[in-house]
């Protein structure tokens, strides 16, 4: 029966070979067919009865926008009407360097505030009713939630970055036709929306905007624990507060406890990735969220960097927004300052590169073991050279995740491993930095034709 095929097609293709997002689309699309569940490797959906028939249409579009079967990006690129193309940032209009001239919403907000002024703007100027945004779960500090709100208040107390694997689009069922959205979430979360979008048109019209933020490497759950032995805790029932982007930028992780409080820098907290990075964020090769109606990241400049005060980096890729910014800006609730693209790159060549370049890599050395997502671009003229650093790169990584060495590892104390995390991590980046950033500046990157590719043309 076709509902049976499809289930077995989203457990072969995605869950059972681990490329699974976990963005929750399964459990958002289908009627209490499929539950997110929490996993030492993030939460995984779980088939919680038998698919009938009245399934067909909504499994239909699971296969169809699943991130973890791969994404047409070229092929959906073509219905953003922008003025620029770029192989490596995607369909755009401009770049700009931004920041809230609220010092609250700065102080809520993971660098310059920009997502949380542009809610805002968006629920007062009644572009949209409600916000759909990352949040804490109520009672649940290590678990999180889609936030579906139209109270300023709660936008601004929303979660910053949250650097954990979380489902967002579980509750895109919960979302009321008559009503009018915007989406906050990260490249995966974007890119299925916009499969939905473009090839139901009227069925997902109520969500109007697409707000990405830039996503690098994020981790499974057990980083936080993992952090917590290393500063002699065994029991994380005693948490009372956890934030990843605490205090002045760039922040730092901070941990309310019992009977004390954990803080730790972010390029020092950055330890845990090579022991936690979730696999995803290994085979996409998306980090902007090229797909969104804008992206917002990190200004990481030192020029900035050096006024200890948040910037965001933005790119606009509809002209709304566009005209939004330029709202704010004469409003004086916003700085803005318009770059050129080759800046905006720069702040992020590294992971731009990890993305583009890596990712192909990682998944051509995967293609041996079995099914894999399949994208529509691919990148040309890789040297030995880079291809060796990835060997590197995969090898540290295994090693790292190997649940013995994580053990050994969580017994020592997490500043000293974050001070030599950040010394060896200076000393990799002056040693690639010159391999990568030519590899990014003379990548060419060509359009390809795959059984996805023509799953999406003919749906």
């Amino acid at each position: 029966m076709e509902q049976k095929n499809l289930v077995k097609k989203i457990f072969t293709e995605v869950i059972n070979p681990g490329n699974c997002f976990h963005c929750g689309l399964c459990a958002g699309l289908t009627k209490n067919l499929f539950k997110m569940t929490d996993t030492n490797k993030g939460p995984i959906p779980k088939l919680i009865r038998k698919p009938h028939k009245n399934d067909i249409s909504d499994l239909k579009k699971v296969v169809l926008a699943c991130p973890g079967r791969g994404v047409p990006y070229n092929h959906l690129s073509k219905k953003l009407i922008t003025s620029k193309k770029s192989k490596i940032i995607g369909n755009h209009n401009s770049s700009y360097i931004a920041s809230s001239n609220s010092k609250l919403i700065r102080q809520n907000a993971s660098s310059g505030g920009l997502v949380r002024s542009l809610l805002i703007e968006l629920i007062k100027s009644k572009k949209v009713d409600y916000v759909c945004i990352l949040d804490e779960k109520k009672n649940q500090l290590l678990n999180f939630d889609l936030l579906i709100t139209k109270t300023v208040g709660k936008i601004l107390n929303s979660s910053q970055s949250i650097y954990q694997t979380t489902p967002l689009l579980h509750k895109l069922n919960k979302l009321k036709k008559n009503k009018k959205y915007v989406f906050v979430g990260l490249p995966e979360h974007i890119a299925s929306i916009r499969i939905l979008k473009v090839k139901y048109p009227k069925e997902f019209n109520h969500i109007k905007f697409l707000i990405s933020i830039y996503a690098g490497t994020n981790m499974y759950p057990g980083a936080v624990e993992f952090y917590l032995k290393g500063n002699g805790i065994n029991n994380i029932s005693g948490i009372k507060k956890i934030n990843w982007r605490y205090g002045e930028w760039p922040g730092m992780l901070r941990i309310v406890t019992k009977n004390k409080i954990l803080s730790l820098k972010k390029f020092y907290y950055n330890y845990l990735i090579p022991f936690f990075i979730s696999k995803n964020c290994l085979i996409t090769p998306d980090f902007t969220g090229e797909l969104s109606d804008i992206s917002v990241g990190d200004a990481w400049s030192p020029s900035l960097e050096n006024k200890g005060h948040g910037y965001s980096v933005a790119i606009t890729r509809t002209k709304i927004f566009d005209k939004i910014l330029m709202k704010l800006k004469i409003k004086n609730d916003l700085y803005l300052k318009k770059i050129n693209l080759k800046n905006a790159v720069r702040m992020h060549a590294h992971m731009l590169e990890f993305k583009k370049v890596g990712s192909y890599l990682r998944i051509e050395k995967l293609k041996k073991k079995g099914p894999v997502p399949l994208y529509d671009l691919e990148p040309q003229n890789i040297s030995f050279l880079r291809k060796y650093i990835e060997s590197l790169i995969g090898f540290i990584i295994s090693v790292a995740s190997n649940k013995s060495v994580k053990s050994i590892f969580s017994l020592i104390n997490s500043r000293f491993l974050g001070f030599i995390f950040k010394f060896i991590r200076q000393i990799w980046k002056s040693i690639t930095k010159p391999t990568k950033r030519k590899g990014l500046d003379n990548i060419k990157i060509i359009s390809v034709k795959n059984k996805r590719v023509e799953e999406f043309l003919k749906t």
